[in-house]
């Protein structure tokens, strides 16, 4: 043991000096400089007590070998060969300030603002362009702002920092709390999810190092969007990784540690309290209790009686997220390096819930030659995520935390050495075991990315001066198993009608247990030569232009292999089950293959820096349509004018610094449905004989499916309005667009709508679907700094964007006034409650219940048609809005005194509904936990039974306390509607950054400590639960809220 023990460390140990190794080769690849004559530091700022300005360049004068730039804290180190050299200070927006060294090795620069100064780059559709000719809408975050405060993943730090965008965190289990994103609501019945682009390709964005992004850029109107053609009709997200630098390499460590609770959970009965409800419900419902003394006393005298707060016995009291990354960045003139390595390990607070990622980039820019640069982009990620056998999945029978919900609170936990549970009809509910017990979900994926650029400037040539061309590859591959061992258990089951405890096996698993295991693996490889041109004429003439030629082909292979009868929790795979009992397919298989053919180009022009005009196209192929609709063309074309910059103007507002109106209008496409339907496909009746002819059997083949030759993509005709506004010295900013997208062409799903006569013949889908979709994004900006040290910021946006059916097949029966045509999609549709029936009259003098029964304290609803019966068929009409927010408002903040900051960031959602009570997804309509109590013969929240109606509460704000289960107040109605509007302070850090002096002579560049806290409080209309929960639910996976404590370091 001991000789293994020592080999092992030795091992570890010439790993470990490989690696230093490597890493050490690595950087003296690079060009890296270890030591020099004289190491100067400082900090760059602003003036007049203006903030850290991060990202600012240092170099020395004549030679700009030698530089680096600003980190978020605006500090920076640069070696030097002489005490007489002289750096030079710039950036974008800021006055370039030059300063003697003097032999001096703290030397700070102090930058005056230069409002003038619009030469800000952002990033474009395949490319950059300055601010000032930007003629398209696009929002955009800086990496400074978008790590304000730790999480795990990209979506989440995007929420609220982005005008425009709508992000909904369903849940948060570690590995799926990941948001769901739109840019400017939806515009079409299928899918609205926006295209999501790193480094140029698309690519997953959760899987991505925060701290290895630059900036995130939102595409939202045609005018940038429409370089995209097929994929950008729902807009793009552009995320761009981090590049080296010119100077000496700088190492950085970001680090923090999170611990997590829930947002919100209803408060559910306790042992005694729930004795005494469930008691009185039973006499309200003209039956015997069922928990007397007699029956608490039995119980208690055999053991199976207990006071359990399951909820708090299966939640922890927090989860734990420790987060950790190096980066080395820095270069020369010739060869620029950024290089990290990433850890995040996120401890759900859930038991057995888990989600790991390790991520590890390395991305080179050089000149290879006098005309010739290249960049390579490379990096990989490997992620494991973990959960119970029971998945905790909504409206899923075995969920962990809807047990939870369910257990009573008078069982004991265990009983006879087992977990004990309660029999609620056809399952026993036991959480504990449930996360413990049940087996496991194990995803592991593992993916590398990588990407390179080689591109020619043509600028020796005078006549070809601004012309470039290059070619970019991409080549992804990505391979991923799931492995799922769902483990027999035996657990005590206790019955109410018996009051025994009697052991069982537990529900929803195989009895000799199962394990299925997934293998997928995929890669993509796109390919895009490219030209542009960039040149600007006489000083007044600005022309630029770009070509290009796109073609991406993707391959996916998937097996999935299931088995039986395992009789051990290690090892356990497919070659160890021992039998396929009970199985009906013991191994499948997929495959695919996609590909898509583009040319796209865009073409800009400025005059006099003041009138803009951009024309940009896409021509996409799709496989998927017959070869008479395959191509579709997708234009767009956008003005300006920089108003700010004529002469009239200046004099008439010289306070204004910029102002800028735009307009834009462009078609975009989408190619949203199956492949190969435009072709006729053949099915056998093999091996089964249809027919014998001379005494020989034979097969048939016969037509399988409809040919849709006619399918062809949907369009989105996107227009747009807005201005830029920058007044006071930049001190206030202002930015407004409006926009309208009419979308035609939608395929939808039109089965039922041809008489059975023709035999099944019939198309099941058209391009027959219309919407369009309106809404603006407001904008304001607001900092100041004083001589004194203190600064603040503050920046508001309010985005609102509403959808209309105009046109959707429905049934020829429908009723006009449940019309969906005219309403947004998601409308939420059901019966109109007009109350509790509080007398006997009352419910002699209503309409036929739609089902159950009606007694006092029940739900009444609104006869729409006047026929005497309330109908789901004939009375359903609209009594809410969609659960996606039609309105999006945030408030970042920044109040700073020299080197002690605050920042937070309020962000809140109105105009939207969520239904606590509706259909399940088997398009059942039932109650919930939260619409009425002991459902499921369960327990049943505080608030639920205390504001039902009762004889002595009249007034009630729920339907009757009953234990017993009525159709009638099931059904989805208006009273089961909660208005979804929020208001979250949704991160908030204090932060402090060491004073330089302290830290001369520690080899230490910079030191920023920070706590931080993410969804601390929230205010919403239903408290209970957040207002981000999914609707129709008996317990998910709840939100979380964080604290956080981290460090940054630079070395």
């Amino acid at each position: 043991m001991r000789n293994d023990l020592q080999l092992r460390f030795f091992g570890l140990r010439r790993a470990t000096r490989r690696a230093a190794a490597l890493f050490a080769v690595l950087l003296m690849g690079t060009g890296i400089t270890v030591a020099q004559q004289l190491s100067v530091s400082g900090r760059v700022t602003g003036a007049e007590g203006g903030g850290e300005i991060a990202g600012a360049t240092v170099v020395v004068k004549g030679d700009n070998t030698r530089g680096t730039t600003t980190d978020s804290q605006g500090a920076y180190t640069l070696e030097v060969k002489s005490g007489n050299d002289i750096l030079v200070f710039s950036f974008i927006g800021y006055k370039t300030v030059e300063i003697p060294v003097n032999n001096r090795t703290t030397v700070n620069a102090s930058l005056s603002e230069d409002a003038t100064e619009m030469d800000e780059v952002v990033v474009v559709g395949y490319g950059t362009q300055k601010k000032q000719f930007l003629v398209g809408s696009v929002s955009s975050v800086s990496n400074k702002e978008l790590l304000k405060a730790p999480m795990t993943n990209v979506s989440n730090m995007m929420t609220g920092k982005l005008p425009g965008v709508t992000s909904i965190q369903r849940s948060g289990q570690p590995g799926s709390d990941q948001a769901s994103i739109l840019v400017r609501g939806s515009s079409t019945f299928n899918d609205s999810s926006p295209l999501c682009l790193v480094d140029g390709v698309e690519r997953m964005i959760n899987t991505v190092n925060p701290n290895d992004i630059a900036s995130i850029s939102i595409l939202k109107d045609a005018a940038t969007s429409a370089i995209y053609g097929v994929r950008g009709a729902n807009g793009v997200i552009l995320i761009t990784t981090k590049s080296g630098s010119e100077g000496a390499t700088q190492i950085s460590y970001d680090g923090s540690v999170t611990f997590s609770t829930n947002t919100a959970l209803p408060e559910f009965l306790n042992a005694q309290d729930y004795i005494g409800w469930h008691n009185k419900a039973r006499e309200m419902d003209g039956l015997a209790p069922v928990w007397t003394d007699e029956v608490i006393a039995k119980m208690k005298a055999d053991g199976t009686y207990g006071e359990t707060d399951w909820v708090d016995l299966l939640f922890k009291n927090y989860g734990f997220t420790h987060q950790h990354n190096i980066s080395a960045t820095g270069g020369n003139d010739r060869i620029k390096h950024y290089t990290s390595v990433g850890l995040m390990n996120q401890d759900g607070i859930v038991p057995n819930t888990s989600y790991k990622r390790f991520n590890i980039r390395s991305n080179i820019d050089a000149k290879i030659a006098r005309n010739l640069s290249f960049s390579m982009n490379v990096s990989g990620f490997r992620e494991n995520k973990n959960a119970p056998g029971y998945p905790i999945t909504n409206q899923y029978d075995f969920n962990p935390i809807m047990q939870a919900f369910y257990a009573l609170p008078i069982i004991a936990p265990t009983y006879k050495g087992l977990p004990q549970g309660y029999m609620n009809g056809s399952y026993t509910q036991q959480p504990v075991a449930a996360v413990e017990q049940s087996g496991y979900i194990r995803d592991t994926r593992w993916q590398f990315e990588g990407n390179a650029k080689l591109e020619y400037d043509f600028g020796s040539i005078e006549a070809l001066q601004g012309l470039k061309a290059g070619v970019f590859v991409a080549y992804d591959y990505s391979n991923s198993t799931n492995r799922n061992f769902n483990r027999s258990f035996n657990l005590m089951s206790f019955s109410s009608s018996t009051f025994e405890s009697t052991q069982v096996t537990a529900s929803g698993i195989n009895l000799l247990s199962s394990f299925s295991k997934s293998a997928s693996w995929g890669d993509s490889f796109t390919v895009r030569p490219t030209i542009t041109y960039e040149r600007e004429f006489g000083g007044k003439h600005n022309v630029s232009a770009l070509f290009l030629y796109e073609q991406k082909k993707g391959y996916s292979d998937t097996m999935t292999g299931r088995k039986n009868g395992y009789y051990a929790d290690y090892p356990v795979d497919l070659s160890l089950g021992s039998t396929w009992e009970g199985i009906d397919v013991p191994v499948s298989g997929s495959f695919s293959d996609t590909g898509i053919a583009s040319f796209a180009g865009r073409i800009s022009y400025a005059y006099d820096r003041k009138y803009l005009a951009e024309f940009t196209f896409r021509a996409d192929g799709s496989y998927k349509f017959a070869p008479h609709n395959r191509w579709g063309f997708f234009p767009s074309v956008a003005l300006g004018w920089v108003v700010s910059e004529e002469n009239f103007f200046k004099k008439a507002l010289p306070k204004v610094d910029f102002l800028k109106l735009r307009a834009s209008y462009g078609e975009l496409g989408a190619d949203d449905t199956s492949a190969w339907l435009y072709m006729q496909s053949y099915s056998t009746t093999a091996p089964s004989f249809s027919y014998i002819v001379g005494g020989t059997g034979h097969t048939a083949y016969y037509t399988s499916n409809y040919v849709y030759d006619n399918l062809t993509w949907s369009r989105t005709h996107s227009f747009n309005v807005g201005f830029d506004l920058s007044v006071w010295e930049g001190k206030l900013g202002v930015e407004f667009d409006w926009f309208y997208k009419l979308t035609d062409h939608i395929l939808e799903q039109v089965a039922g709508s041809y008489a059975p006569s023709l035999g099944g013949n019939v198309p099941s889908y058209m391009n027959s679907g219309k919407m369009d979709n309106r809404g603006f994004e407001l904008v304001l900006k607001h900092n100041n700094h004083f001589s004194s040290g203190w600064r603040y910021s503050l920046t508001g946006s309010l985005s609102w964007a509403r959808n209309k059916v105009l046109a959707k097949h429905i049934s020829d029966d429908h009723p006009m006034y449940r019309a969906i045509l005219g309403q947004p999609i998601g409308s939420v549709y059901g019966f109109k409650a007009t109350g509790l029936f509080q007398t006997e009259e009352q419910i002699a003098n209503a309409p036929t219940a739609p089902s159950g029964e009606k007694r006092l304290g029940d739900l009444m609803y609104a006869d729409i048609n006047g026929d005497g019966k309330i109908d789901s068929s004939k009375d359903f009409v609209k009594i809410g809005r969609s659960y996606t927010p039609e309105m999006n408002f945030s408030l970042n903040m920044e109040v700073a005194y020299k080197n002690l900051y605050l920042t937070a960031l309020w962000q809140g959602a109105a105009l939207c509904s969520y239904q606590l009570s509706a259909a399940y997804n088997s398009g059942t309509f039932d109650n919930t936990m939260y619409t009425r109590p002991f459902y499921s013969s369960g327990n049943a929240p505080y608030y639920l039974v205390e504001g039902a109606w009762r004889e002595d509460n009249r007034d009630a704000e729920y339907p009757r306390l009953s234990t017993v289960a009525n159709g009638n107040n099931a059904w989805p109605s208006s009273w089961w509607v909660k208005n979804g509007a929020y208001l979250r302070l949704k991160n908030l850090q204090i932060g402090y950054t060491l004073p330089q002096h302290l830290l001369n002579k520690t080899g230490i560049e910079r030191v920023n400590i920070y706590i931080a806290g993410t969804n601390l409080l929230t205010f919403s209309a239903f408290k209970y639960v957040d207002p981000e929960m999914p609707s129709v639910n008996n317990g998910y996976y709840p939100q979380q809220r964080t604290y956080s404590i981290g460090v940054n370091l630079s070395f």
